[in-house]
């Protein structure tokens, strides 16, 4: 079967390959330490290590990751990453960034389709997740209107929730939850019991 050759572009807005030329918006993006509690990165990134990534072939199936610039009316607006992709499985995961002079004008919603529509008819993909952290309401909204469900809803409710609670550092999101967030992530998940661990 065809791929449509407009696969990745929705009326003004397209998904691209990283260019060498993103490099000042991807390292202003990587390096917002707003964004780590997201992305999972604690220490800023080189130039060099940026510049790499933005002129390196990026092959999903070798990498298990890929990353799209959002094109905006010829404007660089923000980034869709594809990520833990499993061909095997046919599941990967799936991030949006816009930068803050672009939001609130429907690109993300577009981006989003675009990147769910490649997912699914190029890559052939049958089940895609999103990490959304819950204070962050937008996101969410953007996830569920694209039919995203949250785990309770999907496959809850749960007898027992095992949800690990030893963050007691603003470094370590990545790796640890608060216990508060390990309370609100089994009211998430509707558990009815939290056994707290610690890894």
């Amino acid at each position: 079967m065809a791929l449509p050759s407009d696969l990745l572009r929705d009326r003004t807005t397209r998904l691209r390959p990283l260019e060498p030329a993103d490099i000042d918006a991807v390292m202003s993006w990587e390096n917002d330490p707003e964004h780590w509690m997201v992305t999972g990165t604690t220490t800023p990134f080189s130039r060099a290590a940026l510049e790499a990534h933005c002129m390196g072939h990026q092959d999903i199936y070798s990498a298990g990751q890929l990353r799209w610039v959002i094109d905006e009316a010829g404007q660089t607006a923000g980034a869709v990453d594809l990520y833990n992709f499993s061909a095997r499985d046919r599941r990967a995961g799936i991030g949006i960034l816009v930068a803050p002079d672009h939001r609130g004008k429907g690109i993300a919603r577009r981006a989003l389709s675009i990147a769910l529509r490649h997912a699914e008819q190029a890559l052939l993909l049958n089940s895609m997740h999103a990490e959304v952290h819950a204070d962050h309401p937008d996101s969410l909204r953007l996830f569920q209107s694209a039919g995203f469900k949250e785990i309770g809803q999907r496959y809850g409710p749960f007898d027992l929730a095992m949800l690990e609670v030893g963050a007691y550092d603003k470094l370590w999101p990545s790796v640890h939850m608060f216990p508060q967030q390990a309370v609100q992530a089994n009211q998430d998940l509707q558990s009815k019991r939290l056994m707290p661990v610690h890894n």
